[in-house]
């Protein structure tokens, strides 16, 4: 399940008040999870790294921007897939954006474009998975070039040297610890400078053909089949 009530926390909410198992993060985790502008509060005050934002639930919001930035990401505070999102170059199209996304959600999450690579991280359990670059073809990893095949290009593991490859398994588990993730999930992260920014983390990663979890587990050595059954054991022990 993904989106408004899938990843939400409300039918983890219900599954849990009658003692239906579930696989994946807990109510409370799974709602903090969804709403982007508390999972940075939490991960940054523990010192990671992410884009600086401002949140808001209005299109009029200039005068209160507090940060600059060359281009702007402007995406639904609380929403999946990519839906609703959009990257401006011009701060005149500001509004414009925010109104699209609050089509999706009556808040919104504007955030400093981090122009540099993107990197994914499974975690299965407390290990995380081989590492995912992404290469979209149009430049942005917007919801075609998710769901579409051969819109973007994937190299895992991804290209980087030892120590960064280490670094980014590492915060990424960190992360999924610091959120009270459980069983599975996926963290993101733009790398540029050296430095990884965390994006945000997905309590219930895809399993399609396009999908990257299936994709490290296998690189892993985990068939499909092995992923499954690995997260109803995970999540019949929780």
């Amino acid at each position: 399940m993904h989106g408004s009530f899938g990843e939400d926390g409300v039918i983890q909410s219900i599954l849990s008040k009658n003692n239906i198992p579930f696989n994946g993060s807990g109510e409370k985790s799974s709602r903090n999870c969804f709403d982007k502008s508390v999972t940075k509060e939490i991960v940054m005050n523990q010192g990671v790294l992410s884009p600086k934002y401002y949140q808001t639930s209005s299109n009029t919001c200039n005068d209160h921007l507090d940060f600059k930035s060359e281009k702007y990401v402007v995406k639904p505070n609380s929403q999946g897939s990519s839906v609703g999102f959009n990257v401006i170059d011009n701060f005149e199209n500001l509004n414009d954006a925010i109104d699209i996304a609050l089509d999706f959600d009556n808040s919104v999450l504007i955030e400093e474009f981090i122009d540099g690579r993107e990197i994914t991280v499974p975690i299965l359990g407390n290990e995380p998975l081989p590492v995912i670059e992404i290469e979209p073809k149009s430049g942005i990893y917007d919801y075609k070039s998710k769901y579409t095949a051969g819109e973007s290009k994937y190299t895992c593991p991804a290209d980087l040297t030892l120590e960064k490859y280490q670094f980014v398994q590492d915060c990424a588990l960190s992360v999924h610890k610091m959120l009270k993730c459980d069983v599975y999930s996926r963290v993101d992260f733009k790398f540029k400078d050296d430095n990884f920014y965390f994006l945000e983390i997905n309590t219930l990663p895809g399993m399609t053909e396009t999908s990257l979890f299936p994709m490290a587990a296998k690189r892993h050595g985990f068939s499909f089949k092995d992923i499954i059954n690995k997260i109803i054991k995970l999540s019949l022990q929780k």
